[in-house]
């Protein structure tokens, strides 16, 4: 069975050959019921991602007594994976990492070897491309990344984005400097961060999200999460008008990349494009920094397309021992692809749906567009 938004082959592929098995003289370590304290600095280094670094506070959460499998080569960890085991499954708790087919295999290999009883191998949100994968296995696209790859320079990026993009950034600048003579916008980084800046930029998030109907994702934990960690590897822009915050962004590096975590403007500067501002400034200072990517994740929106970035995929992928194993977990797939298939059609209809060309397209993006302003209508005046 094959769809165009999954994978689980019923039939094997040919075994690679010898030499390929015996990959490189790989040692594998597995620490159960803990992450060993080296592993932290090593899945920075190897997946160099927000979601999957023991830093974030959602992914510490989850690595709390799990176990952890370690693939060495030549001294050197080439892959780090926290995991959590019950009776017939094994489930990944990194997510957002990027792994090749091999490292997948060979992981997955290991588990079924490791415990007799585990049925599945499950990977939550990853990145890869899992078609020459030999054991059976379901892959549903569950998420995706936005990442906009970073030139050397801000004058590239500035060539990039072409003369509208230009345009529209000086045109939003002027217009509020001429409506607002005090309007400011500054960028800080790490320890130079107030804490009181971030919480103000959350607080507008928050009043922007009541605005849509939509219920803060902002808890207690996150907030003073997100203050602590921005002044070790933070960086915050910030627009400010007559000296209070009306527009900021918090992002985070990792690596060589940086991630846009929140962004959000006061309703009162919905004119003046307050929002591709701070990601455009945030934007350049993270090419002047170094950056190889700025990942603005989830969300497949115009602007982000507008700002170059780039969709990657996210996929869901269970990993069978065998296809006796697969078939015997047809209601769970099934269920699993009914849940991805809904997914995958209120993005289409939310995003890809308003680049279609056609009078229908057009008539049911109208639609689609009356819903959302009554939705968020409605949540304006509760």
């Amino acid at each position: 069975m094959k769809t165009a938004g999954s994978t689980l082959p019923l039939s094997r592929r040919p075994p690679r050959n010898e030499h390929s098995l015996r990959v490189e003289q790989v040692q594998i370590d597995c620490h159960e019921n803990e992450v060993p304290a080296f592993a932290a600095a090593e899945i920075d280094r190897l997946y160099g991602h927000l979601y999957c670094s023991p830093r974030y506070f959602e992914a510490a959460s989850a690595m709390a007594a799990a176990s952890c499998y370690v693939a060495s080569s030549d001294g050197h960890a080439i892959a780090v994976l926290p995991y959590r085991r019950t009776r017939d499954e094994v489930t990944v708790v990194s997510e957002y990492l990027t792994l090749d087919a091999a490292e997948i295999e060979r992981f997955c290999r290991h588990m079924f070897s490791r415990y007799p009883g585990v049925k599945r191998v499950t990977f939550p949100k990853l990145h890869a491309n899992v078609d020459t994968l030999a054991l059976p296995r379901h892959a549903m696209v569950c998420s995706e990344d936005m990442v906009v790859p970073l030139p050397p320079s801000v004058k590239d990026y500035e060539n990039a984005v072409g003369k509208n993009m230009r345009r529209n950034i000086k045109r939003y600048s002027s217009a509020l400097s001429k409506a607002f003579p005090s309007y400011r916008y500054e960028l800080y980084l790490e320890r130079d961060i107030s804490e009181q800046d971030v919480r103000d930029i959350i607080a507008l998030s928050c009043m922007r999200m009541k605005s849509k109907n939509i219920v803060p994702r902002f808890d207690d934990t996150e907030i003073d999460w997100i203050a602590a960690f921005a002044k070790t590897s933070g960086i915050v822009g910030l627009a400010r008008i007559d000296g209070k915050v009306c527009a900021g962004a918090i992002g985070f590096r990792i690596g060589d990349s940086y991630f846009m975590h929140v962004i959000a403007h006061h309703p009162q500067y919905n004119d003046y494009s307050l929002g591709i501002l701070c990601y455009y400034h945030t934007i350049c200072e993270g090419i002047a920094r170094g950056g190889k990517r700025f990942h603005l994740l989830q969300g497949r929106y115009g602007y982000k397309y507008r700002l170059l970035a780039e969709r990657r995929d996210i996929l869901h992928l269970d990993v069978y021992r065998s296809r006796v194993a697969a078939l015997a977990s047809l209601a769970h797939i099934a269920r699993k692809e009914a849940k991805g298939r809904i997914w995958l059609a209120k993005q289409w209809l939310l995003h890809d749906l308003e680049h279609k060309e056609g009078r229908g397209y057009r008539l049911l993006a109208r639609a689609v567009d009356f819903l959302r302003r009554a939705k968020r209508s409605k949540g304006a005046t509760d």
